[in-house]
């Protein structure tokens, strides 16, 4: 189930990623570095509104919804009322920085960003509840849409002449697309519904401690190109955002997938048979999730003057070749925790512990970011960045082990770690051709290689699965 669900995701992922990831190619060459870090500034910080005001929301609906899956309506309906209640919270504290603030871009961007954070927060609650609801279709259908209207939307605005408020015009205008399109039939026959203290505080238990963990994740993840922007000015954080955004993305991409179709099967495990069949559970989706995220890393770290040539604007090359290996490996470790050590918290309700390990890899990036900074510049941020999850990780998988022991140390997963060595030794001989002709004959061979080796190491005893599809009878 897992591979097959995992197979659904990535279908239902990888044409708005293409698109996302052909987004930044596309304003790195439309946009000057300075036009591109106020947009990348500017997502930054509707993220973190994101994060703060409502992602415990959705990670609270993803949880318990199984829970209420025979009687859906009451819960969505108490899930309802809480997104309209953050709504108004919001709206009230963005019309006090309209009102305070007094520089007049700032005001334009205020108006745009608030509703911008309300109509991403709308998409992604709907999001969350088809995956819940295990429809990987809808799902795919939804993300392509808001991809589609966000790239070509936002190319219009910047033909128009509106800089770095195109691409943002453009991601609301997809996601308010998507959201209008597809997300009636998820509350058709929902009730708003005032809720009681015994409906809401599971939720409030279970959210709040991840609502600050995320918000911390967030700083981790972000506060490089604020301090960039503070230190060395838009340009250096556009640049930076850049070849951050554009590697960053593909890893998070493929992992995500496996999680995607993981995460709500481990959740039902528990559910329903316990620590024991959640813990394995956790272990199969572990072992899947480097098996997809190895060679993607090994792309990243042998390929980066090739990728940044084909895929940034000029201004941008040459300071993203340097930052494109270091970023990778950050994402790589980002994901192994976010997508499997932390999961054990989150299974276990008690999500208090990621709190405390995302609060000490914020505060972990934010010195670091002062520190290398100004000794390394932009390559000091992917540093800060790359420390800053090491020690998040390493957190996760200490605390982690007090609740349940889960681990990536196996035999299946030594196979892929020299499958991707394999890999990447072949890379390494074709490195100096440059061109997107080059670049894909050198991806679609390290695929091949890493493939072939995965096949003959039996990785996951893959050949009795491929040979059973091929021949049902044998």
């Amino acid at each position: 189930m897992l591979i097959r669900h995992t197979a659904y995701y990535a279908l239902a992922r990888i044409v708005p990623g293409l698109l996302n990831f052909f987004a930044i190619a596309v304003y790195t060459r439309m946009l000057t570095p300075s036009d591109y870090g106020v947009y990348a500034v500017v997502v930054a910080w509707i993220g973190l509104a994101n994060v703060v005001c409502f992602q415990w929301l959705r990670l609270a609906l993803l949880r318990f919804f199984q829970s209420h899956k025979d009687n859906p309506d009451r819960f969505l309906g108490v899930i309802l009322f809480a997104y309209i209640l953050i709504v108004l919270a919001t709206g009230c504290i963005g019309l006090v920085l309209y009102i305070t603030w007094t520089d007049p871009i700032g005001k334009k961007l205020i108006l745009l960003a608030v509703p911008l954070t309300w109509v991403q927060a709308w998409f992604e609650l709907n999001l969350e509840l088809t995956r819940s609801r295990l429809n990987p279709v809808r799902y795919g259908i939804m993300s392509t849409t808001k991809a589609v209207f966000f790239l070509g939307c936002g190319i219009m605005f910047v033909f128009l002449g509106c800089r770095f408020y195109g691409p943002l015009l453009g991601l609301f205008v997809g996601m308010l697309a998507a959201s209008m399109g597809f997300c009636r039939k998820n509350w058709s026959s929902t009730h708003l519904s005032i809720p009681s203290k015994q409906q809401i505080w599971p939720l409030l238990a279970y959210g709040m401690p991840l609502m600050a963990s995320f918000a911390l994740a967030f700083v981790v993840a972000t506060s490089d190109r604020l301090i960039l922007a503070w230190l060395l000015g838009g340009a250096a954080a556009g640049i930076y955002s850049a070849g951050y955004d554009i590697v960053f993305q593909v890893i998070t991409l493929v992992m995500v997938t496996v999680n995607l179709a993981g995460y709500p099967l481990a959740v039902k495990q528990m559910e329903g048979l316990g620590h024991k069949a959640a813990r394995l559970q956790l272990i199969e989706n572990g072992t899947l999730l480097l098996l997809v995220a190895v060679p993607v890393l090994c792309v990243f770290l042998t390929l980066a003057p090739q990728i940044a040539f084909v895929l940034l604007g000029e201004q941008f090359r040459e300071d993203a070749i340097l930052l494109v290996p270091w970023v990778a490996l950050a994402a790589f470790v980002a994901g192994i925790r976010a997508y499997h050590f932390d999961l054990v918290f989150q299974l276990s309700r008690k999500t208090i512990y990621q709190v405390g390990v995302t609060g000490i890899a914020a505060l972990t990036n934010i010195i670091f970011n002062y520190l290398c900074i100004p000794m390394f510049g932009i390559v000091g941020a992917a540093y800060a960045t790359l420390v800053a999850y090491l020690v998040a990780m390493l957190l996760s998988l200490f605390w982690g082990r007090r609740l349940f022991s889960i681990s990536l140390l196996n035999r299946d997963t030594a196979k892929i770690c020299l499958s991707g060595g394999i890999m990447t030794a072949c890379l390494l001989l074709l490195h100096r051709e440059f061109g997107l002709t080059a670049l894909i004959l050198q991806v679609l061979l390290g695929g091949t290689v890493y493939v072939g080796s995965i096949f003959f190491a039996n990785v996951c005893d893959i050949r009795r699965i491929i040979f059973k599809q091929v021949w049902p009878g044998s």
